[in-house]
């Protein structure tokens, strides 16, 4: 069950192929993604498509969900060295990876070297004759590697059995009605957000799109300085209740944060169905759905969910600010 959904996480993440650049940090989607042999792009790379292909050089790491990731040029970074994270149903790694690479997917093929320590989840993993592993490797598969494909690697080998998912049920299903209720709470919340902001909402989905830097720099801002305040306000007596409110409320801000991201996803997917004037509950509703499944992603769901939240807090205060001031005549 739980590849089941990492599977499916990754082609949602290929099939929506939202894109944002962020500083050095780039997000490609589409159907493919491609850096082509003989060319190089600097920064880190978010990529989600049916297709990854590194042939060219990355100078920086390489964060990716799909259905096939397949790299044959170098990969490398600067602080994370080209630490790789990959999920996918396929995962061919031909070049040579300077750094870390951490990889799950159906099949892992590695032909390639690897400069850092390996961490592998797939059904099956492969280390043709040509691969090398400097560091350790540490991996689930449903069968171990032989003795000379784990003489290919130069540090330590751990390996753990994936265990058949009806051996697992009891904990799988809990995570799964836990995952579930995370998403009914959150999809109730935004449907009531959207009766009762008519206005506000609107205007944070319209920020996400024409302030996106903004309302990002607006969100990282206040996820740092809302709780710093808090704190210094608890430090005296008499604002200690000003401070447990102002913390609350600040709780309940992080919560809703996520709800104009969902919005401005469900509208974008809506329009893409060519469904754009459709109620704006079915946005609300689909875009939460994608959001969850988003955040289960192996690896770099904590990201999505980080970055959703910082962008969603931005949206929120360039939507209110919006509703306070008067409208144009």
């Amino acid at each position: 069950m739980k590849r089941t959904v990492m599977r499916s996480a990754a082609l949602l993440v290929a099939f929506f192929g939202l894109s944002v650049v962020v500083a050095a940090q780039q997000f490609g989607g589409g159907a493919t993604v491609r850096i082509p042999e003989g060319k190089t792009r600097q920064g880190d790379l978010y990529a989600g498509a049916e297709l990854i292909e590194i042939a060219g050089r990355l100078e920086g790491d390489l964060i990716a969900g799909g259905q096939r990731i397949q790299v044959t040029g170098p990969v490398t970074g600067d602080i994370f060295a080209g630490r790789l994270l990959a999920a996918c149903a396929t995962v061919q790694l031909d070049g040579d990876i300077e750094g870390d690479a951490r990889t799950g997917g159906g099949e892992v093929i590695i032909t390639g070297t690897i400069g850092g320590d390996a961490v592998i989840r797939a059904d099956r993993l492969t280390l043709s004759p040509s691969a090398q592993i400097i560091g350790q490797l540490d991996y689930e598969s449903r069968t171990a590697l032989t003795a000379e494909e784990q003489a290919r690697v130069g540090g330590a080998v751990n390996f753990d059995e994936i265990v058949d998912d009806e051996e697992e049920d009891g904990s799988s299903a809990g995570s799964i009605l836990f995952w579930g209720w995370q998403m009914g709470a959150a999809l109730l919340a935004g449907l009531i957000a959207v009766a009762l902001f008519r206005r506000v909402m609107p205007r944070a989905v319209t920020a996400i799109a024409d302030n996106t830097t903004a309302g990002a720099l607006l969100g990282f801002a206040a996820f740092l300085m809302v709780p710093a305040g808090a704190i210094i306000i608890m430090i005296t007596v008499i604002g200690v209740p000003v401070g447990v409110l102002s913390s609350l409320l600040f709780l309940v801000a992080l919560y809703v944060a996520k709800l104009p991201i969902a919005a401005w996803a469900g509208e974008q997917l809506l329009a893409r169905a060519g469904m754009a004037e459709d109620s704006p509950y079915l946005a609300m509703a689909l875009g939460v759905v994608v959001l969850y499944v988003l955040f289960a992603l192996p690896y770099v769901g904590w990201l999505i969910w980080l970055g959703a939240t910082w962008l969603g807090l931005g949206a929120m205060v360039l939507g209110v600010r919006g509703n306070w001031q008067p409208e144009e005549a």
